[in-house]
């Protein structure tokens, strides 16, 4: 069982949760010669509190923010310390952004960790806090945030599922906008690690690690890759993608040649985008409602 100081971070700030439904009538039918399976991770594998990961979203919340510096052991100067770190935290990531893109990245992924080495630098440097630099703390302070910000927990079924195509020897892998706390939550809440769910390390295609993102097709391609490393017989419509969102998820999956399946299993992340161009005549090749659908679905 996993057992470093930010899981249990995570399974002391984390508290149950349930899905909310959608009313969506699953679409459901068999498919033949899949032989991997992909998962996105926030609103699909794991509820999302607030449907989604972004590290440019998020409301300015004082308090919260000093619970934060207080937690990981930042010394306060200022009042203000919270109100003000709100803002600084949301004009670096707006620049880490903005420099990305202008190196040519479509769908930048700053590091949280960079992030907030950058924000406590900041801070210091206007008097408003004090602290001993070093990446434990900037993997603390991410940590204490995200929890804050936006708690998770395991989808029903989620470990079943995973067991019986690891079982049927599935290859599973995940593609997922994240931050390197993404697979420690996920170790964190199931009480398991990568390898014992299923997960091959090799297909690990995570944001920030790529300092990709969805939606972007080389996010995408960059998984496709690796998936060509690891077995360059395995074709993309070999593979089976699932997510919560058709822009994000389905639309470049699909793109590339992927089979997809939609995850309409709770309220709060479910995006079928039907105002987008892109999405609007899109159809997956399953809409699920519980992860364990997809048992039936898959012919191993």
């Amino acid at each position: 069982m996993p057992d470093t100081f930010l899981h249990n971070r995570f399974r002391e700030l984390s508290v149950s949760m349930e899905p909310i439904d959608t009313n969506t009538n699953p679409s459901l039918t068999i498919l033949h010669d899949i032989r991997v399976i992909a998962y996105d991770f926030y609103g699909t594998l794991f509820i999302s509190g607030v449907g989604d990961i972004g590290i440019d979203d998020g409301s300015p919340d004082a308090e919260l923010f000093l619970d934060v510096l207080n937690q990981s052991g930042v010394q306060i100067h200022n009042e203000q310390a919270g109100s003000l770190g709100f803002i600084i935290y949301n004009e670096v990531v707006d620049d880490m952004i903005s420099t990305l893109k202008r190196a040519g990245v479509e769908y930048p992924e700053p590091d949280i960790r960079e992030v907030w080495g950058k924000v406590l630098q900041k801070m210091q440097s206007d008097s408003l806090i004090s602290y001993q630099a070093n990446t434990e703390l900037y993997e603390q302070v991410s940590v204490e945030f995200e929890a804050r910000m936006n708690p998770v927990w395991p989808m029903p079924d989620v470990t079943d599922t995973l067991h019986h195509f690891k079982a049927k020897g599935v290859t599973q892998g995940i593609i997922s906008n994240s931050q390197f706390y993404t697979p420690v939550v996920l170790e964190a809440l199931t009480n398991q690690t990568l390898s014992e769910l299923g997960f091959d390390e090799n297909l690990l295609n995570w944001s920030y690690e790529e300092k990709l993102k969805k939606p972007g097709l080389k996010f995408y391609r960059e998984f496709l890759e690796k998936l060509g490393h690891f077995d360059a017989s395995i074709k993309p419509h070999q593979v089976l993608y699932i997510g919560n969102d058709m822009l994000k998820d389905v639309y470049p999956a699909a793109e590339l040649g992927m089979r997809t399946a939609l995850f309409a299993g709770d309220e709060r992340s479910l995006k079928w985008r039907k105002d987008d161009d892109r999405c609007r005549n899109l159809k997956p090749d399953l809409v699920i409602t519980r992860l364990s659908q997809l048992i039936d679905c898959v012919a191993v």
